[in-house]
């Protein structure tokens, strides 16, 4: 029985060795380490291809306006977007109006996914302790 219970120890001390203890995860093990910078990899090719497809996009916001003519109340959609300095109002027809509006939903949630694309980068980066610029952001300090 003792043999057994010194080969449990032996094991125990194989495991855990005194100098690997200030090193992290990343540092310690390749597989890991090699699967966080895929996962970084991944990460940015989906945010440029999110920044791709929001490029097709129409930005900005819908609007209404009224307008009283003879008496009477006229309603219409406008999009207003910031082009440089200017504010752009662009009239929209009724025609058009529900695809717009679709469009606008999908670059609202694009905008969203970027965003959590872009924290999860920051985070990876961090994690492996690697400098650079993520897209739409500042460069690490």
């Amino acid at each position: 029985m003792t043999n057994l219970s010194e080969k449990k120890e032996k094991v125990a001390i194989f495991h855990h060795k005194v100098n690997n203890n200030d090193m992290n995860v990343v540092e310690k093990d390749a597989v890991v380490s090699g699967m966080l910078k895929d996962e970084l990899k991944r990460c940015e090719e989906a945010l440029r291809g999110i920044h791709k497809a929001m490029s097709a996009l129409p930005k900005g916001s819908l609007r209404i306006r009224a307008k009283l003519y003879k008496n009477r109340k006229y309603e219409y959609y406008y999009l207003k977007y910031r082009e440089g300095q200017r504010v752009v109002n662009q009239h929209i027809a009724e025609d058009k109006l529900e695809e717009l509006k679709k469009k606008l939903a999908l670059r609202k949630q694009y905008e969203q996914e970027l965003k959590a694309y872009e924290q999860r980068i920051v985070y990876l980066k961090r994690l492996l302790k690697t400098k650079g610029r993520v897209l739409g952001a500042q460069k690490d300090k």
